[in-house]
């Protein structure tokens, strides 16, 4: 069959046409008996089939499917060697992979590894796992293991290998096959392997940068050992709380790591950098840390800033140093704030400033919402940014002495009294859990035990972000109340384990 010639007659007797890019001709000569199969298959009645006649069906389709993905990458391998892409419509492309991407909507990725599969197979050293593809004996996937694998290695060594690669892949699914492949290549080709070793040790890295809706992108790559380790120490961190957590795995996986962050932290056995123990620094001016109106919130340094509530969250059960800074050519004292020094365990510091009076987030508020009453709320909010981001530069005036909100003598008794997050219906353990302040201790709430409780970190984050308000009784339980909250309005419902 000529691969580029095209019938330009429809098939009258096959209403059920074959699935393609808008624009291709629907009748292949080679493949006109295709679409009266399909025809036939789509007027079946699957109800009349007896469950091992369907059983049966459903496994031999799966078959006739991985022997026509052998079909057509023997096709595309065909048309790479000739140079044919692009021929369908009489304008030859200078690449295979980006025809396909462009005639049939593949991604990048997915384009160039069907052309590196079809090569190795059909032009290159595998014809015995072309011949099993086509024949339906193993699937395209394991298919592009065996080429993906053996790419590294010459082409007579790759041949001599792989009857064994192909016959590990009648008897393994394609992960554990890939695995399979990793030990056998190290015995085909132990210099080679060692070579790939090298190279995949020096392409290993891990980035996190910050996005435009402040939050941080992690992206990396882990030799297999450091994956394995990093698995291993998120997983028991990682399982749902129970049997209804409805976080997704990803975002138990995203919790799971901030944990193993938090007590490494909490354990004090990091290095120390610039003399001091590794810390979450959070610079929050005092307007934010009131919980004021109009406020910025803190300063997370890279990672860009932190809402008013996160703050006053952290400052539940952070360390807190004020600091009396000018933000004034003369030298003026601006105010007194509050610098966040040694965060208790886990927890972010506090830092937090009060502006004199026509300087604060608040000033110049009018609820008219006038584009000028806005523009000066911002005009104002910008004097307290930190400096690199345009704010005034800070001069320290006076340093007070840190201080730790929650003792641990204090820390001790909440353990023996809450035993955990007291939540209603939560269950999470002591190891998961902040020490909260019923009434926030910037508010005016002492810090003793009357006014603490334990909260897990997801419902510490529900009090202060989704405007929950926990309350202690006379009889010592604790009720959980939707309030008005501004922040996030929609939250109504917290989750009993999220």
């Amino acid at each position: 069959m000529d691969s580029n010639t095209h019938s330009t007659q429809p098939v009258p007797s096959a209403p059920l046409e074959l699935p393609g890019p808008p624009g291709l001709a629907r009748d292949p000569v080679g493949l006109a008996g295709l679409p009266a199969v399909l025809d036939e298959l789509e007027a079946e009645d699957l109800d009349h089939l007896s469950d091992s006649a369907l059983a049966e069906e459903l496994l031999a389709l799966r078959g006739w499917l991985d022997g026509l993905e052998g079909q057509w990458l023997r096709r595309l391998a065909a048309v790479d060697a000739r140079g044919a892409a692009g021929a369908d419509r009489g304008q030859p492309v200078p690449s295979t992979a980006g025809w396909l991407r462009n005639r049939l909507r593949l991604g990048a990725g997915a384009a160039t590894e069907s052309v590196r599969t079809a090569r190795a197979l059909f032009r290159g050293p595998l014809s015995a796992t072309a011949a099993a593809l086509t024949g339906g004996q193993i699937s395209l996937e394991h298919a592009r293991v065996l080429a993906q694998g053996t790419r590294q290695l010459p082409a007579q060594l790759a041949a001599e290998a792989e009857p064994v690669l192909v016959e590990a892949a009648r008897r393994l699914d394609p992960p554990l096959l890939r695995q399979a492949v990793g030990y056998l290549l190290e015995v085909a080709d132990p210099e080679g392997a060692n070579a790939a070793r090298e190279r995949r040790h020096a392409r290993r890295g891990l980035w996190l940068s910050p996005t435009l809706d402040n939050m941080v992108a992690v992206d990396g790559l882990l030799e297999a050992e450091a994956g394995q380790m990093l698995q291993a120490a998120l997983e028991p961190l990682a399982r749902p709380a129970d049997a209804d957590d409805t976080r997704l795995g990803g975002q138990r996986t995203a919790d799971a790591l901030t944990e193993l962050a938090r007590r490494a932290l909490e354990g004090g056995q990091l290095p120390q950098a610039g003399g001091v123990r590794p810390q979450l620094l959070v610079t929050v001016d005092l307007h934010s840390l009131a919980g004021h109106p109009g406020a910025i919130g803190g300063d997370l340094g890279w990672a860009g800033p932190l809402d008013p509530q996160g703050c006053r969250r952290l400052a539940c059960d952070g360390t807190v140093t004020r600091v009396m800074v000018t933000r004034q050519p003369g030298g003026q004292p601006l105010s007194e704030q509050a610098v966040g020094g040694q965060p208790h365990p886990g927890q972010g510091s506090a830092a937090d400033h009060e502006p004199s009076g026509d300087v604060g987030p608040t000033a110049n508020h009018d609820p008219s919402g006038a584009p000028e009453a806005l523009q000066g709320r911002l005009r104002a909010a910008m004097a307290l940014l930190p400096p690199t981001l345009g704010g005034a530069p800070s001069q320290p005036l006076n340093l007070g002495r840190a201080t730790r909100v929650i003792q641990p003598a204090q820390r001790h008794a909440l353990a023996v009294r809450d035993r955990g997050c007291v939540f209603p219906a939560c269950d999470r353990p002591l190891s998961w859990c902040d020490a909260h302040h019923l009434w926030h201790w910037i508010d005016g709430g002492p810090t003793n035990l009357n006014n603490l409780a334990l909260l897990c970190r997801a419902h510490h984050r529900i009090v202060h972000e989704g405007g929950w308000q926990l309350t202690r009784g006379p009889d010592g339980r604790f009720r959980a109340t939707p309030g008005p909250t501004p922040h996030r309005p929609h939250r109504r419902q917290p989750p009993s384990a999220a």
